[in-house]
């Protein structure tokens, strides 16, 4: 869809201050004109210098000195406009920049979990800051200065043209060719501003994900250069950025050359003129206006250079901030339906990420009944994931539905559906606040007496033992650190505390040392009592005793059943499993052990 123009656009975020930002361009205008004034003045006291001749008693020395404080007064009051234009442009631009990162903290809310996955936090983190920040400054600062740089030319012609149209008309030819050269480099600065701004989002991405690797590099001894992507985005950049630079080098030296080359053409125009005209005093009274004012001509137009540069890249923000606020979030029903039972149906589903990307989630069909427990193994990228995604709704599916309890999920209020489920990932996330409080956090209504005994069931009291506020002490950079087999159980607690009737978990064990995986084991049995649970496994000694395993491939279920009939149909889980085993043994001198 087309996009309307920039200021429109500026204007219907503004609110409430639209007039406040009409007179943030009123007031500069004005004040571009005052400008004017004491050129023109100039000009009345360079008259009065000619018609005295060397007879300074000739001067009106009272008129001169009416022109000087006319003209100290016309450029206050141009300062003084300027001034309160800036007053309300700056008004207008922090209300603009509060509203867009209201917007978008609410909008993103809003959005499904999966468009996270998908956006990295670097992207959305340059949108709601640079990108806000750079609308803000164009309409702070150079919104005023591209009004003023629009007027002030016009009112410059036409003081041009009142006092020698000739002259006017032979200085307008530099300032067109600057024109068209300006033109011209506007055109490719906005073919290359979407690679631009790509660059930049990337070299952002990369930046993010540096920073939280340096343990892993701290870890393995790794170096820089193990962040390859990191390294290449400011590559791609550094690359872009020159070649560009380099691609404006003959432009830009040839607009340079013809603003500030208007005396070339004034001084040989003015002898020829000054030979040709009759009236000597007037022609020269004109072409010394213009030798007084032509100078600023330079800065006008590279105001408005710098101007229309600026627009460029502020369209460009304000499209990327618009694009994430069109963003669909998820879709909510007018009337929301309750589940009475929880089992999980998935009835012929699909789902790709990308229109043109392979199928994540290819017909599949299964239900998981209520109480029971689901396992999903196969290969990276076989989907098991995604299945987890699709019930929590990160993403809605392509075809197909997914019920719980005989209520499609689309159906359900989706926070009321999130009270309903505890997630325990194999990456664990824990607050900067106390471990009752990381414990309450999905049940801030819970007694000190609850949040206890769900970190007694957690197999927590070896880590509160140690601790010298046990369950309230904080946790982070000003409280104490805990290993990652204790984060895990402390994850547990909230889950049991929380008290949800559907469980997934994605191989909650898979970084635990075997004293901390025994306690984790143990916490599980007690959350996953008569819970219907989906578990992702890559342990495939931790589903053995599972109600029934999915085994999925590029998206496809190729297998189904209990761990003992999938063993004896030798099929493809029993391959895995065999594989697993022998993965598992070694061997000291000779001796194998499991």
């Amino acid at each position: 869809m087309k996009k309307s123009k920039l200021i429109p656009r500026l204007m219907n975020h503004a609110g409430k201050y639209k007039f406040a930002m009409i007179l943030s361009w009123v007031f500069p205008a004005l004040g571009g004109i005052a400008s004017l004034g004491p050129y023109i003045c100039i000009y009345f006291v360079a008259q009065e210098l000619l018609l005295a001749g060397k007879d300074l008693t000739l001067l009106n020395s009272e008129l001169i000195t009416r022109y000087g404080w006319l003209a100290v007064n016309l450029t206050m009051l141009s300062f003084m406009l300027y001034g309160l234009g800036l007053v309300f442009s700056h008004l207008t631009a922090f209300t603009l920049m509060a509203n867009l990162r209201i917007q978008l903290i609410r909008h993103i809310g809003e959005l499904p979990l999966g468009f996270h996955i998908l956006n990295p936090s670097g992207k959305l983190r340059k949108i709601i800051e640079k990108n806000t920040e750079s609308t803000e400054n164009f309409v702070a600062h150079q919104l005023p200065d591209t009004v003023q740089a629009i007027i002030t030319p016009i009112a410059f012609l036409v003081s041009m043209l009142f006092f020698e149209w000739r002259l006017a008309l032979i200085c307008l030819i530099p300032i067109a060719i600057g024109f068209f050269i300006l033109s011209s480099m506007l055109k490719g600065e906005s073919n290359g501003l979407l690679e631009y701004q790509k660059a930049q989002v990337d070299m952002s991405n990369a930046a993010v994900e540096y920073v939280r690797g340096i343990s892993v590099v701290k870890v393995f001894g790794q170096t820089v250069h193990s962040f390859k992507r990191f390294h290449d985005s400011i590559m791609d950049y550094k690359k872009f950025v020159t070649q560009y630079a380099l691609s404006m080098e003959k432009p830009m030296s040839g607009y340079i050359a013809s603003v500030h080359g208007i005396f070339f053409v004034l001084i040989p125009a003015g002898i020829v003129l000054y030979n040709l005209l009759n009236n000597l005093q007037n022609f020269i009274l004109s072409f010394v206006f213009f030798i007084v004012f032509t100078p600023l001509v330079a800065v006008m137009l590279m105001k408005i250079m710098y101007s229309s540069s600026n627009q460029l890249i502020t369209t460009q923000a304000l499209d990327t901030i618009e694009n994430l606020l069109n963003e669909k979030p998820m879709s909510q029903p007018t009337h929301p339906q309750r589940p009475s039972f929880y089992d999980i149906v998935f009835d012929s589903v699909s789902f790709q990420y990308e229109k043109d990307s392979a199928k994540a989630i290819d017909d599949l069909s299964f239900t998981a009944k209520a109480g029971t427990v689901t396992a999903l193994v196969g290969a990276s990228g076989g989907g098991k994931s995604t299945v987890a995604n699709l019930i929590t709704r990160f993403w809605d599916v392509d075809s197909g539905s997914i019920c719980v309890g005989s209520v499609n999920v689309k159906e359900m209020n989706y926070n009321e559906w999130m009270s309903q489920v505890s997630f325990v990932f194999q990456d664990v996330n824990l607050f900067k606040m106390s471990i009752a409080e990381n414990v309450a956090f999905s049940k801030p209504e819970a007694t000190e007496e609850n949040i206890l005994n769900a970190l007694h069931l957690a197999q927590c009291d070896d880590i509160l033992a140690k601790l010298p506020n046990g369950m309230h002490t904080a946790i982070g950079a000003k409280g104490v650190y805990l290993s990652g087999g204790e984060m895990q159980r402390i994850a547990l607690a909230r889950a049991i505390l929380k008290d949800a009737p559907v469980v997934i978990l994605d191989e909650a064990t898979a970084f635990a040392d075997p004293e901390n995986e025994y306690k984790i084991q143990k916490a599980l049995d007690v959350l996953m009592q008569g819970k219907t649970v989906l578990m992702i496994a890559h342990r495939l000694s931790t589903i053995t005793g599972a109600d029934q395993i999915l085994v999925m491939d590029s998206g496809k279920l190729i297998e189904q059943g209990s761990h003992k009939n999938l063993i004896k149909s030798g099929g493809v889980y029993a391959g895995m499993y065999r594989e697993y085993q022998s993965g598992t043994s070694w061997k000291i001198r000779g001796e194998a052990h499991v």
